[in-house]
């Protein structure tokens, strides 16, 4: 589905620093959206599967670093969502995860897949794209 109505944020200690996404973290709560939150991509993003909507949102700031392995974790969930007519951003340039060269075996990033309309509002209010 393009609109979601379950949000499930990752790195909540960016909000300290990254006023964008408390924004859109207030914005989830304020409209009551149902919260998500295990803590990890692969639960999180199972449930939106089978709930057919949904969006996960870690972004990074200095002092909260990016934890998720691209070639690992956002690459392989990347092309499952995207497949599945979702939406995936890089979380820096709002572009396609998918499109991440990966560089390092380690490398790590931010990331926000889900739901395309919900997607597309990380990247207005976070990335301000």
């Amino acid at each position: 589905k393009q609109d979601s109505k379950i949000f499930s944020p990752a790195n909540l200690r960016a909000c300290q620093e990254d006023k964008g996404y408390d924004e859109l973290v207030k914005y989830w709560m304020e409209s009551k959206y149902t919260l998500r939150y295990s803590g990890g991509l692969v639960p999180d993003v199972y449930q939106f599967f089978t709930k057919e909507m949904g969006v996960f949102a870690n972004p990074t700031s200095k002092e909260s670093p990016a934890k998720l392995r691209v070639a690992f974790e956002v690459a392989p969930f990347a092309l499952l969502v995207e497949k599945a007519g979702g939406k995936t951003s890089d979380g820096v340039t709002g572009g396609s995860c998918l499109d991440i060269k990966i560089t390092a075996v380690d490398q790590r990033t931010a990331a926000c897949l889900g739901s395309a309309g919900e997607v597309d509002r990380f990247n207005t209010m976070v990335l301000k794209k």
